[in-house]
């Protein structure tokens, strides 16, 4: 019956509009998670109408679930509670673009790439560029801290962060951060909002810093005969004076798919066993050097190849491929279970040779890849679920072992998907009792009633 009463109360309050009848494409996000149908989806209209709905939601104890593109992977927009969906695609203005301040004002349902165009239209570059960024919003990429390839030179979501338009879970809206690039007035509290996953608070707006468009950019592909050779030329690009954008690996299993699909835009050695795209952005006077200094880097590590795509049209088949991977072994595959874990860059073969011998012990295939600038990689375990009766056993030990090993290795459960559902009960692992309980009573003050994605992150 509450939520019945919900629905009325909204549809009073909002109007039949914002109701979304098709609830069932709102029972999955990209991940493993659900099917979790909601009992009720609302998309608003306006950034007033959140804080109502989020006041009603408070008032009849009904949990709310913020969700944007859906293009998470770890089930944190999904109402495994069976509550609400708030769905803000429909929050999707570009509210401001400031020249002279170098900052954007956005609604969280703009689409990544949607703002990318927006600010080189204007001169300017916004370089958070997560794989999915065709796909994603910009309010998703807040709640999850999301990063991407550039993240090597640029950083995550959250170091373009200035401010943000907020809706606590009482529904009292709130103003956190700055227009400023620098502010250090009271805590900073739109950092903590960054990467929490809609449990404190739903983003109505938010505040970016953007920065000069660089003038070029070229990519280069090398090859190598095995993993610990890239992760060598990764160590001496960081350290022998190339500044990478974006600096992306893939071991033997996704250098087969590749191969095997003919998806590459330049050849590969037949004995080629690990790639890395490294991309060098900045002044074109100075690029030459720099494209040197990287392609003998690699030379040095032990590369097989190296070649340099220095036209648009070759970097974005490249980059188009690289982005394409995690549905280029999907396609490959009947399920895929992709954790994001990262680790000290010290530590980046460990990682590697970690996950290859984990899918040796229990007889899965494992692929890995993503951003070996920042030591943040997607361990892909490719299964078929009929192979067995006990594959789905198998898979859960995979990533248990895979999650040890990671702690073990100095490391993080999630470098940028956040932990959602499926990483919940690995919490432990690398957070202490105390330190648990200390974000609990964090969500406890922005949340008193516990409506904002209960369950998410820790147990409801």
């Amino acid at each position: 019956m509450t939520l019945e009463r919900l629905r009325e109360r909204v549809r009073a309050a909002l109007g039949d509009a914002v109701l979304v009848a098709d609830d069932g494409r709102y029972a999955r996000d990209d991940g493993v998670e659900g099917p979790f149908v909601p009992g009720l989806v609302v998309r608003p209209r306006a950034r007033e109408e959140v804080a109502e709905l989020v006041a009603l939601c408070h008032a009849h104890a009904v949990p709310l679930s913020p969700r944007g593109a859906g293009t998470g992977t770890v089930g944190g927009c999904l109402a495994d509670h069976g509550g609400v969906v708030l769905d803000l695609a429909g929050l999707d203005r570009i509210l401001d673009i400031d020249e002279r301040s170098l900052l954007a004002e956005v609604e969280p349902g703009v689409i990544t790439a949607t703002l990318h165009a927006a600010a080189l239209a204007r001169g300017l570059f916004y370089p958070p560029d997560p794989a999915s960024l065709k796909k994603c919003s910009l309010g998703g990429n807040v709640a999850t801290n999301a990063g991407g390839p550039r993240a090597c030179k640029y950083g995550v979501t959250g170091n373009f962060v200035l401010g943000l338009d907020v809706v606590t879970g009482t529904g009292q809206p709130l103003r956190v951060g700055h227009r400023s690039i620098k502010g250090v007035t009271g805590y900073n509290l739109a950092g903590l909002l960054v990467g929490s996953e809609g449990t404190l608070a739903v983003t109505t707006a938010a505040t970016l810093r953007l920065v000069p468009r660089p003038s070029c950019a070229v990519t280069l592909l090398a090859s190598f005969a095995d993993e610990a050779d890239a992760c060598a030329a990764v160590h001496r690009c960081q350290t022998g004076g190339v500044v990478p954008a974006a600096l992306e690996f893939a071991d033997r299993l996704c250098v087969r798919v590749l191969t095997a699909s003919g998806g590459l835009a330049v050849p590969v050695p037949d004995q080629a066993r690990a790639l890395l795209w490294i991309e060098i952005d900045g002044d074109a006077a100075g690029l030459d050097q720099s494209i040197e200094r990287a392609a003998g880097c690699c030379r040095e590590a032990g590369a097989l190849a190296v070649s340099v795509a220095g036209d648009a049209a070759t970097r974005e088949r490249l980059w188009d491929v690289r982005r394409a991977l995690s549905h280029s072994l999907r396609a490959a595959w009947p399920r895929k279970v992709s954790e994001d874990v990262a680790v000290p860059l010290a530590n980046l073969p460990a990682l590697t040779r970690a996950a290859r011998e984990i899918g040796a012990t229990h007889g899965l295939d494992v692929a890995s890849f993503g951003h070996a600038g920042d030591g943040n990689l997607h361990v892909n375990i490719l299964y078929d679920p009929a192979a067995s009766p006990d594959v789905t056993t198998r898979v859960d030990r995979a990533v248990a072992d895979l999650f040890r090993a990671t702690i073990a290795l100095g490391g993080t459960l999630s470098g940028e998907h956040g932990i959602g559902i499926s990483k919940r009960p690995f919490m432990a692992l690398e957070q202490s009792g105390p330190l648990r309980a200390l974000q609990c009573e964090l969500k406890r003050v922005w949340d008193p009633g516990n409506i904002l994605n209960p369950g998410k992150i820790f147990p409801a």
